[in-house]
Protein backbone atom coordinates (compact mmCIF):
# COMPACT_ATOMS: atom_id res chain seq x y z
CA UNK A 1 0.00 0.00 0.00
CA UNK A 2 1.46 3.15 -1.25
CA UNK A 3 0.10 7.13 -0.98
CA UNK A 4 0.52 9.87 -3.15
CA UNK A 5 -0.06 13.42 -2.94
CA UNK A 6 -0.07 14.92 -6.61
CA UNK A 7 -0.56 18.50 -6.82
CA UNK A 8 -1.67 20.74 -10.09
CA UNK A 9 -4.04 17.54 -10.03
CA UNK A 10 -6.90 19.26 -11.90
CA UNK A 11 -6.22 18.69 -15.45
CA UNK A 12 -3.52 17.41 -17.83
CA UNK A 13 -0.24 15.81 -16.50
CA UNK A 14 -1.76 15.89 -12.84
CA UNK A 15 -5.28 14.46 -13.41
CA UNK A 16 -3.49 11.52 -15.23
CA UNK A 17 -1.21 11.08 -12.60
CA UNK A 18 -4.19 11.10 -10.25
CA UNK A 19 -6.14 8.50 -12.91
CA UNK A 20 -3.26 5.71 -12.97
CA UNK A 21 -2.16 5.84 -9.46
CA UNK A 22 -6.19 5.49 -8.18
CA UNK A 23 -6.42 2.53 -10.37
CA UNK A 24 -4.54 0.47 -7.80
CA UNK A 25 -7.12 0.03 -4.89
CA UNK A 26 -4.33 -0.41 -2.72
CA UNK A 27 -3.03 3.10 -3.31
CA UNK A 28 -3.96 6.26 -1.58
CA UNK A 29 -4.08 9.55 -3.81
CA UNK A 30 -4.29 12.58 -2.67
CA UNK A 31 -5.43 15.54 -5.61
CA UNK A 32 -4.21 18.99 -4.13
CA UNK A 33 -6.26 21.19 -6.19
CA UNK A 34 -7.59 24.86 -5.57
CA UNK A 35 -11.02 23.65 -6.66
CA UNK A 36 -12.04 20.43 -5.44
CA UNK A 37 -15.34 20.31 -6.98
CA UNK A 38 -13.54 21.09 -10.36
CA UNK A 39 -15.06 18.34 -12.85
CA UNK A 40 -12.40 15.80 -13.49
CA UNK A 41 -10.98 15.78 -10.08
CA UNK A 42 -14.41 14.91 -8.59
CA UNK A 43 -15.41 12.55 -11.20
CA UNK A 44 -12.28 10.47 -10.49
CA UNK A 45 -12.97 10.84 -6.82
CA UNK A 46 -16.59 10.14 -6.88
CA UNK A 47 -16.01 6.58 -8.94
CA UNK A 48 -12.54 5.71 -6.57
CA UNK A 49 -12.86 6.01 -2.68
CA UNK A 50 -9.09 5.90 -3.08
CA UNK A 51 -8.94 9.36 -4.40
CA UNK A 52 -9.68 12.48 -2.28
CA UNK A 53 -9.22 15.94 -3.71
CA UNK A 54 -7.76 18.25 -0.94
CA UNK A 55 -8.46 22.30 -1.58
CA UNK A 56 -3.96 23.46 -1.90
CA UNK A 57 -2.90 26.13 -3.68
CA UNK A 58 1.05 26.00 -3.87
CA UNK A 59 1.75 29.63 -4.75
CA UNK A 60 -0.38 30.43 -0.96
CA UNK A 61 1.98 29.31 2.25
CA UNK A 62 -0.85 28.98 4.25
CA UNK A 63 -3.07 27.03 1.89
CA UNK A 64 -0.73 24.83 0.98
CA UNK A 65 0.24 23.85 4.99
CA UNK A 66 -3.93 23.58 5.72
CA UNK A 67 -3.57 20.87 2.73
CA UNK A 68 -0.85 18.86 4.29
CA UNK A 69 -2.63 18.97 7.21
CA UNK A 70 -5.63 17.48 6.01
CA UNK A 71 -3.27 15.03 4.17
CA UNK A 72 -2.08 13.86 7.32
CA UNK A 73 -5.44 13.09 8.60
CA UNK A 74 -5.77 10.86 6.31
CA UNK A 75 -2.88 8.96 5.79
CA UNK A 76 -2.15 9.02 9.25
CA UNK A 77 0.85 11.32 9.15
CA UNK A 78 2.50 9.90 6.61
CA UNK A 79 3.71 9.83 2.49
CA UNK A 80 5.29 7.48 0.34
CA UNK A 81 5.53 10.51 -2.53
CA UNK A 82 5.00 13.79 -3.81
CA UNK A 83 4.73 14.75 -7.22
CA UNK A 84 4.70 18.23 -7.51
CA UNK A 85 3.23 18.96 -10.79
CA UNK A 86 1.63 22.83 -10.56
CA UNK A 87 2.47 24.83 -13.39
CA UNK A 88 1.46 28.48 -14.94
CA UNK A 89 2.80 30.82 -17.51
CA UNK A 90 1.98 34.29 -19.21
CA UNK A 91 0.93 32.72 -22.34
CA UNK A 92 0.88 35.98 -23.98
CA UNK A 93 4.42 36.27 -23.36
CA UNK A 94 5.58 33.12 -24.57
CA UNK A 95 6.49 33.66 -27.72
CA UNK A 96 8.89 36.29 -26.50
CA UNK A 97 12.93 36.14 -26.89
CA UNK A 98 14.74 37.13 -24.58
CA UNK A 99 15.91 40.44 -26.53
CA UNK A 100 12.10 40.92 -26.35
CA UNK A 101 12.03 41.62 -22.67
CA UNK A 102 10.50 45.09 -22.48
CA UNK A 103 12.58 47.10 -20.18
CA UNK A 104 9.58 47.26 -17.96
CA UNK A 105 10.00 45.89 -14.23
CA UNK A 106 6.39 45.26 -13.83
CA UNK A 107 6.02 43.96 -17.23
CA UNK A 108 8.85 41.51 -16.62
CA UNK A 109 7.75 40.70 -13.12
CA UNK A 110 4.38 39.77 -14.86
CA UNK A 111 6.00 37.74 -17.15
CA UNK A 112 7.68 35.62 -15.19
CA UNK A 113 5.67 35.73 -11.71
CA UNK A 114 3.16 32.77 -12.88
CA UNK A 115 6.08 30.29 -13.55
CA UNK A 116 8.38 31.36 -10.78
CA UNK A 117 4.99 31.72 -8.22
CA UNK A 118 4.19 28.01 -9.20
CA UNK A 119 7.43 26.01 -9.97
CA UNK A 120 9.97 27.45 -8.03
CA UNK A 121 7.87 29.14 -4.77
CA UNK A 122 5.35 26.89 -5.08
CA UNK A 123 7.91 23.53 -5.41
CA UNK A 124 9.70 25.14 -1.87
CA UNK A 125 6.40 25.43 -0.18
CA UNK A 126 4.59 22.21 -1.13
CA UNK A 127 7.99 20.45 -0.32
CA UNK A 128 8.61 21.98 2.56
CA UNK A 129 4.36 21.20 3.94
CA UNK A 130 4.96 17.75 3.08
CA UNK A 131 8.10 17.02 3.88
CA UNK A 132 7.35 16.08 7.70
CA UNK A 133 5.01 13.32 6.20
CA UNK A 134 7.72 12.59 3.50
CA UNK A 135 10.13 11.75 6.26
CA UNK A 136 7.51 9.27 8.18
CA UNK A 137 6.68 7.33 4.55
CA UNK A 138 8.24 4.06 3.61
CA UNK A 139 9.48 5.02 0.20
CA UNK A 140 10.47 8.78 0.92
CA UNK A 141 10.18 10.29 -2.68
CA UNK A 142 9.92 13.75 -3.92
CA UNK A 143 8.89 14.71 -7.86
CA UNK A 144 9.11 18.37 -9.45
CA UNK A 145 7.86 18.14 -12.85
CA UNK A 146 10.21 19.95 -14.59
CA UNK A 147 10.67 20.22 -18.44
CA UNK A 148 13.31 19.47 -21.49
CA UNK A 149 12.71 23.10 -22.25
CA UNK A 150 15.40 23.64 -19.38
CA UNK A 151 17.90 21.51 -21.09
CA UNK A 152 21.43 23.43 -22.30
CA UNK A 153 21.64 21.21 -24.75
CA UNK A 154 18.48 20.94 -26.49
CA UNK A 155 17.70 24.52 -26.20
CA UNK A 156 21.41 25.47 -28.21
CA UNK A 157 20.27 22.57 -31.17
CA UNK A 158 17.16 23.34 -31.24
CA UNK A 159 17.15 26.87 -31.52
CA UNK A 160 14.26 27.17 -28.89
CA UNK A 161 14.87 30.68 -27.91
CA UNK A 162 11.12 31.18 -26.88
CA UNK A 163 9.28 30.79 -23.50
CA UNK A 164 12.10 32.25 -21.13
CA UNK A 165 10.57 32.44 -18.15
CA UNK A 166 8.97 28.76 -18.47
CA UNK A 167 12.60 27.75 -19.16
CA UNK A 168 14.25 29.68 -16.34
CA UNK A 169 11.90 28.47 -13.73
CA UNK A 170 12.46 24.91 -14.34
CA UNK A 171 16.03 25.20 -14.94
CA UNK A 172 15.59 26.75 -11.12
CA UNK A 173 13.24 24.20 -10.52
CA UNK A 174 16.04 21.57 -11.13
CA UNK A 175 18.45 23.37 -9.06
CA UNK A 176 16.42 23.42 -6.06
CA UNK A 177 15.60 19.42 -6.56
CA UNK A 178 19.40 18.80 -6.52
CA UNK A 179 19.81 21.10 -3.62
CA UNK A 180 17.29 19.32 -1.75
CA UNK A 181 18.98 15.98 -2.38
CA UNK A 182 21.77 17.14 -0.76
CA UNK A 183 20.31 18.43 2.37
CA UNK A 184 17.69 15.05 2.52
CA UNK A 185 19.76 12.64 1.55
CA UNK A 186 21.10 11.38 5.08
CA UNK A 187 16.99 11.05 5.86
CA UNK A 188 16.51 8.82 3.15
CA UNK A 189 14.77 10.71 1.31
CA UNK A 190 15.24 10.93 -2.79
CA UNK A 191 14.42 13.98 -4.51
CA UNK A 192 13.91 14.27 -8.44
CA UNK A 193 13.31 16.37 -11.68
CA UNK A 194 11.35 14.71 -14.23
CA UNK A 195 10.48 15.73 -17.60
CA UNK A 196 7.08 14.64 -18.87
CA UNK A 197 8.11 14.81 -22.37
CA UNK A 198 6.64 16.66 -25.28
CA UNK A 199 2.65 16.06 -23.79
CA UNK A 200 -0.67 17.25 -25.31
CA UNK A 201 -2.53 18.68 -22.70
CA UNK A 202 -4.45 20.90 -24.82
CA UNK A 203 -8.47 20.34 -24.45
CA UNK A 204 -10.82 20.93 -27.40
CA UNK A 205 -9.98 21.95 -30.85
CA UNK A 206 -6.73 23.29 -31.77
CA UNK A 207 -7.16 26.91 -33.03
CA UNK A 208 -4.94 27.43 -35.97
CA UNK A 209 -2.38 29.58 -34.67
CA UNK A 210 -1.51 26.72 -32.02
CA UNK A 211 -1.01 24.18 -34.43
CA UNK A 212 1.06 26.40 -36.52
CA UNK A 213 2.81 27.13 -33.21
CA UNK A 214 3.17 23.46 -33.03
CA UNK A 215 4.65 22.82 -36.39
CA UNK A 216 7.39 25.46 -36.31
CA UNK A 217 8.52 23.62 -32.53
CA UNK A 218 8.17 20.12 -34.18
CA UNK A 219 10.81 21.41 -36.66
CA UNK A 220 13.47 22.68 -34.51
CA UNK A 221 13.29 19.14 -31.83
CA UNK A 222 13.46 17.39 -34.94
CA UNK A 223 16.61 18.88 -35.16
CA UNK A 224 17.91 17.12 -31.91
CA UNK A 225 15.45 14.02 -32.57
CA UNK A 226 14.98 13.39 -36.21
CA UNK A 227 12.56 10.92 -35.95
CA UNK A 228 9.93 12.77 -33.69
CA UNK A 229 6.57 13.38 -35.09
CA UNK A 230 4.59 14.77 -32.60
CA UNK A 231 3.50 15.03 -28.99
CA UNK A 232 2.90 12.12 -26.93
CA UNK A 233 -0.27 12.09 -25.03
CA UNK A 234 -0.62 12.49 -21.05
CA UNK A 235 -1.46 8.88 -20.67
CA UNK A 236 2.10 8.02 -22.25
CA UNK A 237 3.91 10.13 -20.52
CA UNK A 238 2.47 9.32 -17.13
CA UNK A 239 2.99 6.09 -17.65
CA UNK A 240 7.05 5.87 -18.39
CA UNK A 241 7.35 8.84 -15.49
CA UNK A 242 5.79 6.34 -12.97
CA UNK A 243 8.44 3.56 -13.95
CA UNK A 244 10.85 6.61 -13.64
CA UNK A 245 9.65 6.97 -10.38
CA UNK A 246 9.78 3.59 -9.18
CA UNK A 247 13.59 3.29 -9.99
CA UNK A 248 14.17 6.81 -7.75
CA UNK A 249 17.04 5.64 -5.59
CA UNK A 250 20.37 7.00 -3.78
CA UNK A 251 21.90 6.90 -7.06
CA UNK A 252 19.67 9.13 -8.88
CA UNK A 253 18.16 11.24 -6.55
CA UNK A 254 19.16 14.73 -7.49
CA UNK A 255 18.94 14.40 -11.46
CA UNK A 256 16.92 15.60 -14.01
CA UNK A 257 16.01 12.92 -15.99
CA UNK A 258 13.39 12.28 -19.16
CA UNK A 259 10.20 10.39 -19.09
CA UNK A 260 12.25 7.86 -20.31
CA UNK A 261 14.81 7.82 -17.61
CA UNK A 262 17.62 9.49 -19.16
CA UNK A 263 18.83 12.79 -20.13
CA UNK A 264 19.36 12.14 -24.46
CA UNK A 265 15.74 11.39 -25.15
CA UNK A 266 13.42 14.12 -23.97
CA UNK A 267 10.34 13.53 -26.54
Amino acid sequence: MASYAITGASKGIGLEYVRQLAANKDNTVLAIVRNPESQGISELATRHPNVHAIKGDVTDPKSILDAASAAAAITGGKLDVLIHNSNAVDMAAMGLNPSQIPFDAEATRKIFEPSLSTGVYGGLWATNAFLPLIEKGTQKKIVHISSAMADLDLIIKSGVSYAVAYSVSKAGMNVQVAKYAAELAPKGIKVLALSPGWVDTWEGEKPAELIQALAGMLSQFQAVEPGLTGQIQPEESVRKGLQVIEKLDAESSGLFLSQNGNQTNWF
